[in-house]
């Protein structure tokens, strides 16, 4: 599968290096690209079947306006990405919705939300760093989900740690559990845990 990940950071190095070891065509999106496989964001948005949106939530809708519906069209989209809302008190921290409106904004492009509950090492092979693990799945098509979940797996995700929540307006509750995740960051001095379902 061409897959194309906006962002050569921590998620988006993390989940492409991954990806391109399972067999899949990984393309980064940069705004100073460099080499074969580093493109500007369109042109790496052009040539790929799947995009991920390893921005930061706040970047992530003005991105994909440079980029343009024509361009993103009817391609999957997955966006583990956060928005983080200012508080002057630093020991609180908003999280904002990016999900939703960026399937408002491009409604023919099939927006997916996952990934955005934990940090960017327990992404790939979480069992390998705690021993229980839980990701969510939100959107309104069901065969762009099916291919995210695919892809979950080959990040190393175990079907039983997969979560489908429903529709894309589920997000909302995985994004707002952003002001936990963060909060639980400063409590334990350490982002290497991930936020479980227990039953």
């Amino acid at each position: 599968m061409n897959i194309a990940v906006l962002g050569t950071g921590k998620v988006g190095s993390t989940l492409g290096a991954r990806l391109a070891s399972r067999g899949h065509r990984v393309l980064y999106g940069s705004r100073t690209p460099t080499g074969p496989d580093r493109l500007d964001h369109r042109s790496a948005v052009a040539a790929s079947d799947v995009v991920v949106t390893a921005l930061p939530g706040n970047d992530v809708l003005g991105v994909l306006d440079e980029i343009g519906g024509e361009v993103l069209g009817d391609k999957i989209l997955l966006d583990p990405s956060a928005t983080i809302i200012p508080q002057a008190a630093t020991e609180h921290t908003d999280c904002g919705e990016v999900a939703v409106p960026v399937q408002t904004r491009f409604p023919r492009t099939r927006v997916v939300k996952t990934l955005n509950t934990m940090n960017f090492t327990i992404m790939v092979d979480p069992l390998d760093s705690v021993p229980a693990a839980t990701v969510f799945v939100s959107g309104d098509d069901a065969a762009a989900k099916t291919v995210i979940i695919g892809l979950l797996g080959d990040l190393g995700w175990p079907d039983a740690g997969i979560i489908d929540l429903g529709g894309i307006g589920t997000a909302a509750a995985t994004e707002q559990a952003g002001s936990l995740y963060f909060a639980t960051v400063r409590a334990l001095g350490d982002a290497k845990f991930n936020l479980t379902v227990s039953r």
